[in-house]
């Protein structure tokens, strides 16, 4: 009688193995832990209300457009980090955004970083939800000295600019939350694309 003998898994199986722990390990970084961590470091999170503009998402500009983004107050120089993980696919400087960092996320969703002072991210670079990628500055229009420094956060799904409250974010002004917009669609039809042209009394 001839008796079978379970051998050891084959060569093949364990380059399978190996290959598919080695991915799992390096893509384990990358996971969203989160469904969003705030882009700066201050707590809570404050909308810019000052003499040059309001900050809000939706707010009135110059020109009869609207606020694709809300302006987050920070101190000069603190951190701006990663909302989500994701790719850069632009780092630039805009004439309103000023320095700027453009990331793109899975399920169609981008996030823009503006008025930096400094920018710590290459193009094509993929970053961990919650690694810095700039620093508070007051480039482009937040200039002036009348307006407060703060980071101005954009969140766009589809193209299309989005209340970043929607995705997770509470954000507060004169000491209370804001309520989410009820709709983004009128920013996409009284705004232009993502960095458009704003005078200062905008503050971006």
């Amino acid at each position: 009688m001839k008796l079978c003998v379970i051998g050891r898994p084959s060569f093949w199986l364990g380059m399978v193995i190996g290959c598919f722990l080695s991915a799992a390990a390096f893509e384990l970084p990358y996971v969203n832990w989160h469904q969003v961590v705030p882009p700066i470091d201050a707590r809570p999170l404050v909308v810019r209300q000052d003499a040059k503009g309001d900050g809000r998402f939706l707010a009135m500009r110059s020109g009869r457009r609207r606020h694709r983004g809300v302006d987050l107050v920070a101190p000069l120089g603190s951190p701006v980090r990663a909302i989500r993980s994701g790719t850069v696919v632009e780092v630039g400087a805009h004439r309103g955004l000023g320095r700027f960092v453009d990331i793109e996320h899975p399920h169609h969703l981008h996030s823009v970083y503006g008025h930096l002072n400094e920018v710590t991210v290459d193009v094509g670079e993929r970053v961990k939800q919650g690694a810095l990628v700039g620093t508070v500055g007051k480039t482009g229009n937040a200039r002036h000295p009348w307006i407060t420094p703060h980071l101005h956060l954009e969140v766009l799904r589809n193209g299309e600019s989005i209340d970043p409250q929607i995705i997770g974010f509470q954000i507060v002004s004169g000491g209370r939350e804001l309520p989410a917009a009820a709709s983004s669609r009128q920013a996409s039809l009284t705004d232009g694309a993502t960095g458009s042209s704003s005078d200062a009394s905008g503050g971006e």
